[in-house]
């Protein structure tokens, strides 16, 4: 049958263009739709298990690495940085399990008075100063403005002395040790032969010092009781296992770092 044409206004033609377009468009989709649906038809039903098996192992890959990365040991660096206070000499922890050597006698190189004794105590204790940067002060919470500036006389680099802790209240115990001795310390001079108000100044000063520290660290370890005398009399047993950090890899750090004083450095 012949088609019949009729004349369209010239104003019609762009409507009936898009609408010839939409149905094209249409059609086109219909038939991707029924390409779809066939090839799917034609799919094994094995392939569809194994859509679920592969999805399914990936669920469990991916909730088993999330698991390790929860529940993965710290490093020493990471649990020094989450639990404790900034510090120049973090990278200088390690930790390990100490048992602590206090038997009901007190006895050890650390103990009593002597050129000896006196030689194990200065090794651990007078450990020079270092020296941190302006922004590692901030970083402290502490005012540059009002610290000690000095200039490294090593390279002329600036900065401002620090001491660590440790070194402090190691030099507490060991003012305290050197008090219980007065009688051989003081004649020789140092802290120990101050002035009677001045030295008890000192120790109250290491006193409160130490009382701090010990609460601070809070060491919620126990120790048992036991009868080392065999006479029936309970007696505290201390030597029980710590956590702790190793004294010797920090006391290196410090000596590396140490920053000599300066010709015109005032005293502190």
């Amino acid at each position: 049958m012949a088609k019949s044409y009729r004349t369209v206004p010239l104003d019609e033609e762009p409507f009936l263009a898009k609408e010839e377009g939409m149905r094209e468009e249409k059609w086109t989709e219909d038939r991707d739709s029924e390409f779809i649906t066939e090839r799917l038809q034609r799919l094994s039903p094995h392939w569809a298990w194994l859509c679920h098996a592969v999805l399914l192992s990936l669920s469990v890959t991916f909730f088993a690495l999330s698991f390790c990365t929860k529940t993965a040991k710290m490093t020493d660096a990471d649990y020094t940085q989450k639990y404790s206070a900034w510090s120049p000499a973090a990278s200088a922890v390690k930790y390990e399990t100490q048992h602590f050597d206090l038997p009901p006698i007190a006895e050890g190189p650390f103990i009593g008075k002597g050129d000896d004794v006196d030689a194990r105590w200065e090794d651990i204790s007078r450990i020079g100063d270092t020296m941190i940067s302006r922004e590692e002060m901030i970083n402290l919470g502490l005012d540059p403005d009002n610290s000690l500036a000095i200039t490294d006389p090593r390279d002329g680099k600036p900065g401002y002395r620090v001491a660590v802790e440790v070194f402090h209240q190691l030099h507490c115990l060991n003012l305290l040790r050197q008090d219980v001795y007065k009688d051989y310390y003081a004649p020789m001079g140092g802290d120990t032969s101050a002035p009677k108000h001045d030295l008890r100044g000192h120790l109250d000063h290491c006193i409160d010092a130490l009382r701090q520290f010990v609460m601070c660290q809070g060491d919620v370890g126990v120790f048992s009781f036991d009868y080392p005398f065999n006479d029936g009399d309970p007696w505290p047993n201390y030597s029980t296992p710590h956590t702790c950090r190793n004294f010797d890899s920090i006391r290196q750090w410090a000596v590396d770092h140490t920053v000599p004083r300066g010709p015109d450095e005032p005293e502190h």
